[in-house]
This record gives C-alpha cells, structure tokens and sequence, in this order.
C-alpha cells in the first residue's frame, strides 16, 4: 500500500460527502480537515477508519493516535495508516 493507494480508497469512500459539499477531490489536499472542515462528523470519521482498517488489513490504535492534532487531516491520516 501506498500514499495514493490509501488517498484514492478516502477519496471513494467519501464522494457522496464531497458532492453534497461541493468539494472538490483536487481541493483535498494533505493539510485538507476531514473533520474541523465539517465534511464529516465523529461517527462519519470513525467509519472511515474502520474501512482502512478493513480494506488495507491493518488496527489503528485510536488511544496512541488521538491526540495527534494532524489524525483528522488527509495527510495525518494517510501517515498513521502507512505506519500501522
């Protein structure tokens, strides 16, 4: 797996969030707040996760990851599931 692996399966995995916002792919950018963006709430973000972990085959630790104030972002993200 990789980074543009990994951003492709986000990218997918939140297209009915990104057209109902208007937001477009190329405007979520590795600094891009999945969260504090208001694309996705809690529930939504937790969801997410719980696809990486199941298409990439990897856990990620929420206790170790939350608080890092970058794991809601595109490229926060995309670094924890690359170092799981």
């Amino acid at each position: 797996m990789n980074k543009l692996e990994i951003k492709e399966y986000i990218l997918e995995a939140i297209s009915e969030r990104l057209m109902l916002f208007g937001v477009k792919t190329s405007e979520v950018t590795d600094g891009f707040d999945l969260v504090k963006s208001g694309l996705l709430d809690s529930m939504a973000f937790v969801d997410l996760v719980g696809g990486i972990e199941e298409k990439f085959k990897i856990e990620i630790d929420f206790e170790k990851v939350a608080d890092d104030p970058a794991f809601t972002s595109m490229g926060g993200l995309m670094n924890i599931i690359l170092e799981a």
